[in-house]
């Protein structure tokens, strides 16, 4: 019987990774390449798994030199976060389109005042303003979703770092990698926390939604389970002393059971539903609202000419806000949806 090691798994990853990588590209160009869609992070992590896994396999075909061990722990530690982003993208995506309200205006006070703040207060700073330009979703859920994107980018930031330490020839940094890495688990562990319960207020909207954003409801439902095992996984890796639960050396049998088989789940999830899930209706670009009249056919009683004047002006994209709150109104009228 052969027994598996950590080789064997890199090999299997680069053959179902590699695929799966050229079948999201091409769901990121179907839905387009808007952060917030959670579609890029499908090829991100397919990035990661395929770099991580070349290195663990030359780091055993050649163990003398450390930084391919090292390079391969890192990229192994930061799973979660593309997982967490591209299951909150979804989310998001939901909320916006079943949403009444009207996207929110980059250049409101509200949003000038966290530019100022984040133009004077540090990275902390810089990450608030990085939201406050972003921050034009459609409902106060979305906001919210925006929001987790601060955590989950300190998350990350102290998982490669914390990850770098502790695969680190230099066992005095070992200790501070362990603390980074808990602290990233932990923002893990509160934006999981967070997007479980997203999902249960999102209950209540399963009457406005279409079938492509039930879908996208269900589809969310069945992957949280996978993510909380990875994310029990790392839990018991960083904060329990059983040596069996680690990228670097621990059992490579737990780790597939409770680590690469949950990765792959989530990611067939996504990228299978990417490719039978309709582009949005909703403008990313702008973080929410209707998409142009001039998607919509012509409605019953309409006169020609008040349809070929409306679609001939601007592109939502040109006026946001405005032509926002003109196409809500419109679809009021005619009844063409929230």
């Amino acid at each position: 019987m052969t027994v598996a090691t950590a080789e064997h798994v890199a090999i299997a990853e680069l053959v179902i990774y590699i695929p799966i990588a050229l079948l999201s590209i091409f769901v990121v160009f179907r839905h387009g390449f808007y952060k917030q869609l959670g579609w890029i992070y499908l090829c991100i992590f397919s990035g990661i798994r395929i770099g991580g896994s070349i290195m663990e396999i030359l780091s055993t075909k050649n163990p003398e030199n450390a930084n391919d061990k090292e390079w391969a722990t890192i990229l192994q530690s930061v799973g979660l976060s593309p997982l967490l982003l591209s299951t909150l993208g979804l989310m998001k995506r939901i909320f916006d389109e079943t949403s009444d309200r009207i996207p929110s205006d980059p250049l409101s006070s509200k949003n000038l005042a966290l530019q100022a703040i984040g133009a004077v207060s540090g990275i902390f700073g810089k990450l608030l303003s990085i939201y406050s330009k972003k921050a034009t979703a459609a409902s106060y859920r979305s906001k919210f979703v925006q929001l987790l994107h601060i955590p989950a980018l300190i998350a990350l930031i102290l998982a490669i770092s914390g990850g770098t330490d502790q695969a680190s020839s230099d066992e005095s940094e070992h200790a501070t990698g362990k603390t980074e890495t808990r602290a990233a688990i932990i923002l893990f562990l509160l934006i999981y926390i967070s997007t479980c319960l997203l999902w249960v207020i999102t209950v209540r909207d399963l009457h406005k939604m279409e079938a492509s954003q039930k879908r996208i409801f269900v589809c969310v439902f069945l992957a949280l389970p996978f993510i909380a095992v990875r994310l029990l996984y790392s839990l018991i890796a960083d904060f329990g002393h059983n040596p069996r639960f680690s990228f670097v050396d621990g059992d490579i049998k737990i780790q597939i059971v409770m680590a690469t088989v949950e990765e792959f789940a989530v990611v067939c999830l996504y990228t299978i539903l990417g490719l039978v899930t309709p582009r949005s209706s909703i403008n990313p670009a702008v973080g929410g609202g209707i998409v142009p009249a001039a998607a919509y056919p012509l409605g019953p009683g309409e006169a020609v000419s008040e349809s070929l004047a409306y679609n001939s002006q601007p592109a939502y994209t040109s006026v946001p806000y405005a032509e926002a709150g003109a196409q809500y109104a419109y679809n009021q009228k005619y009844g063409r949806g929230n």
